[in-house]
């Protein structure tokens, strides 16, 4: 079982219709049980659980304010079943996509240029510029492709910032190696412990509850689909 995850407490009464609120959690764990979510860090299992929780919780609710007219034709749905918190779904597409995404970053230029000049880039500046978080990433996208980690290779269903990414960095090495002047946009606290270029947030599972910091890679924020 994963540790609890943050923005998981249940919403305050005031101000909330539970049925419409009902409503929006069956669709909402409908959607993720066919289409996945974006979450980076979770499986869609942990994140289906979070919303069958709220379906109870405002379940509750209405049994707790009952009118004279009954309760709504929602109510009468019956709660999704538990599914493994490891669930994910599209697996077979989201190995399609990271073993795509893997080969495009291999073939592009910029990041065969990082590989090719990062050890004549000195270790200082290398953090600056990003250089060993962009192997970092490559290499753990291998990983995950190994250990079939798909929350991992899910990240990488939409490569076209990552390789935007690659074509920042190699062009700060080129800037640098070309004047030895470090460019003027490196920050050297850009660099997160992990990855150093844009990882997406994890997905507001929770838009009434508060929402969840938004996680910054390289100093960009991105929003997934």
């Amino acid at each position: 079982m994963p540790a609890q995850r943050r923005g998981s407490a249940m919403p305050k009464k005031h101000h909330i219709d539970p049925a419409a609120e009902l409503e929006k959690a069956f669709a909402r764990w409908d959607d993720i049980y066919e289409n996945g979510c974006n979450d980076p860090f979770w499986p869609d299992g942990t994140n289906l659980e979070l919303t069958r929780n709220h379906i109870i919780y405002y379940r509750a609710l209405l049994e707790e304010t009952p009118t004279l007219f009954g309760f709504p034709e929602i109510y009468n749905r019956e709660v999704p079943p538990e599914v493994p918190q490891s669930y994910m779904a599209r697996p077979d597409e989201i190995r399609a996509a990271a073993g795509a995404s893997l080969e495009a970053y291999r073939a592009d230029p910029d990041y065969q240029f990082i590989v090719d000049h990062r050890e004549e880039i000195p270790e200082k500046m290398r953090g600056k510029l990003s250089v060993d978080v962009a192997t970092r990433y490559v290499a753990g996208l291998e990983l995950a492709i190994a250990k079939d980690n798909l929350v991992d290779m899910r990240r990488h269903e939409c490569p076209d910032n990552y390789l935007d990414s690659f074509g920042s960095c190699a062009q700060g090495m080129r800037d640098f190696l070309s004047d030895g002047m470090e460019p003027v946009d490196i920050h050297a606290d850009d660099e997160t412990e992990d990855e150093g270029f844009e990882e997406e947030p994890g997905e507001d599972l929770d838009e009434d509850f508060g929402e969840e910091p938004e996680q910054e890679f390289g100093g960009m924020t991105m929003k997934m689909q």
